[in-house]
């Protein structure tokens, strides 16, 4: 079984986000499983690699005429996953998903990526499945000539019936809008895209076409798959999930068990996260009391993390002096400046520090008692299996990932209507039982026992390869 996992970033590479950590993690665990796995990734100009060896140029079409891309082979670090680069100036920069020339850069390393299988095929190496990750890489499922969806009398290309393409949604709210003059710039028949025109001039969605031509559709977790049946993320991404709802499996997200990896044991965890607790007060100034410390590690994206509710919800506690409150994140202006009215009021009470500061997020996890996880939507989330792992309670709202991996009263608390009255009711819970040391400690025993390790999610994407290849073609 060959694997081509194609992703924007990679971890230890180059990372902007969750991704990367997938990106990373993932193959890891396929290549321990014995799948023969290897990740295509873009060759930015900030990726720094001892050791990557130029393997030859490919000539790719693209606009009229020939570029010539560079193909570099390495190893992905502490693995034995091999990494293939495509070196371009057109592949130079990343910075986002709000990058102007995201979506043309990203056709470009699709077409980069589809002229390589190409290549590789005549050559006679053969991949028996195509991983690709969100709107950045799923162009590749119609590039290499997947069954059409569009017009009739075209047909499915040998090469596709050969491949399978898998389409792994980490963020639906991403799409990769680009101007249809994209189909002369790739050579492909106009019919074969979902030409979009409320306004302006006609566009494409490239998220969309990955979602009709892939295979399979995956996205990371069980609960977000059915969500995303209901939500709203735009009427060419949601329509053609609910049409292809057949095809759409949910997946957990897995935990680096040696990444995050507390220095304290099941046995000693109480006593050693006092000792941590009161360290983290003494860096942050808060004072000691006898009183539940609170924490929030993340994005502070409002439409999505949950603020809105939050920080109310947070307040009011604090207003009783019944929490002290700890949150590190960074987010934009509007939103740190509502933080900051609120630090303002509570400031011997609430730690606000507006930065990414691993070390710190590291201490926050194994030094507060609960950790807050109130978002309006989750595809997995990963803070609330990392706060298990260092035997910090998350309380999470019951949306995708976060109703997955935490069960109400055993290993945190759960609510479920995004309000903040909802909010508080589960925080005020939340403390009534941290004040009963026994059925406290036999809750932080439970979570740091739960395996939420890569293993579990690769040998899921395992099953699914072997399935996907045993299937015949029609």
């Amino acid at each position: 079984m060959k694997v081509l996992f194609v992703t924007s970033e990679v971890a230890t590479v180059y990372k902007l986000g969750g991704l990367g950590d997938v990106s990373y993690a993932l193959p890891a665990a396929l290549r321990r499983l014995g799948v023969n796995v290897t990740i295509a990734l873009p060759y930015y100009a900030r990726i720094k690699l001892k050791g990557a060896k130029c393997i030859g140029p490919l000539a790719v079409s693209w606009d009229g005429r020939r570029e010539l891309v560079f193909v570099f082979l390495a190893k992905l670090a502490n693995t034995r996953v091999p990494l293939l680069l495509f070196r371009h100036p057109f592949l130079n920069e990343y910075r986002g998903d709000k990058e102007m020339d995201s979506p043309t850069r990203f056709a470009f390393f699709c077409q980069t990526v589809a002229t390589f299988i190409t290549v590789e095929a005549v050559n006679g190496e053969h991949f028996d499945i195509i991983h690709c990750n969100d709107w950045h890489t799923s162009l590749l499922p119609l590039l290499l000539g997947e069954s059409p969806k569009v017009f009739i009398g075209a047909k499915e290309t040998l090469a596709a019936k050969a491949t399978k393409t898998i389409l792994t949604i980490h963020n639906p709210a991403f799409h990769g809008v680009i101007e249809a003059s994209l189909v002369g710039k790739i050579a492909l028949d106009r019919r074969q895209f979902h030409m979009l025109r409320e306004w302006g001039p006609p566009y494409i969605n490239l998220l969309r076409e990955g979602l009709e031509y892939a295979d399979v559709i995956t996205t990371v977790s069980p609960t977000f798959a059915k969500e995303m049946l209901k939500e709203n993320y735009g009427p060419h991404v949601t329509a053609v999930l609910r049409k292809r709802k057949d095809r759409l499996i949910g997946i957990l997200n897995g935990l680096d068990p040696d990444l995050w990896k507390p220095e304290y044991s099941i046995k000693n965890a109480l006593k050693e996260k006092l000792a941590i607790k009161a360290h983290l007060r003494q860096a942050l100034r808060l004072p000691e009391t006898t009183v539940p410390v609170f924490g929030f590690v993340g994005r502070l994206d409002k439409n999505q993390k949950g603020l809105d509710i939050l920080l109310p919800s947070v307040e009011n506690l604090l207003k009783k002096r019944a929490i002290q409150f700890v949150m590190l994140g960074t987010g934009a202006p509007s939103v740190v400046r509502m933080i900051e009215k609120v630090t303002a009021k509570y400031g011997a009470s609430f730690a606000f520090i507006h930065t990414f500061d691993e070390r710190l997020a590291r201490k926050i996890y194994a030094g507060a008692d609960i950790l807050l996880v109130p978002s309006k939507y989750e595809p997995c989330g990963l803070t609330q299996m990392i706060a298990m792992r260092y035997g910090t309670i998350p309380l999470v709202r019951k949306t995708g990932g976060l109703a997955d991996t935490v069960e109400d009263g055993v290993t945190g608390f759960v609510f479920e209507k995004y309000r903040a009255s909802s909010l508080v009711e589960a925080m005020e819970r939340a403390k009534r039982v941290w004040q009963e040391p026994k059925t406290w400690g036999k809750m932080v025993k439970a979570a740091m026992r739960q395996d939420f390790s890569w293993k579990r999610s690769a040998r899921e994407y395992r099953a699914l390869y072997k399935t996907l290849i045993q299937t015949k073609a029609p």
